[in-house]
């Protein structure tokens, strides 16, 4: 069973400049507060990084940072927006903006090395 089906993750878009991936808290992801643990929005942030950076090339995370905003409740619908800040040969940095309706609660940034996809 991947993370996605284990988080209830689902691909809304995915292209190499903006792919969007929706979930929704469940009271599985809260933490000992009652709202969405840091874990799960992290985990969502960077299943849309993983898939917008492996678009066009085979990619492999070698820093991530995560700012958190806002919390989040049971039953939030969470959007993680990935575009790319810079896509180079060998390095590239994205951007991942996780909402809530219009409402911004995390940024994720994340750089990748890259290398040309197998024939």
């Amino acid at each position: 069973m991947s993370l996605e089906s284990t988080l209830g993750m689902t691909v809304l878009e995915a292209s190499p400049t903006l792919t969007r991936i929706a979930m929704t808290v469940n009271e599985a992801g809260l933490n000992m507060h009652g709202t969405a643990h840091g874990g799960v929005i992290f985990s969502l942030a960077d299943e849309a990084f993983a898939v917008i950076s492996n678009q066009e090339a085979q990619a492999v995370a070698v820093e991530t940072h995560m700012s958190f905003f806002k919390a989040a409740n049971i039953g939030d619908e969470l959007v993680a927006v990935a575009v790319p800040e810079r896509v180079g040969r060998t390095l590239a940095t994205y951007r991942v903006d996780v909402l809530r309706g219009d409402e911004k609660i995390a940024l994720f940034l994340g750089t990748v090395s890259r290398r040309e996809k197998p024939a």
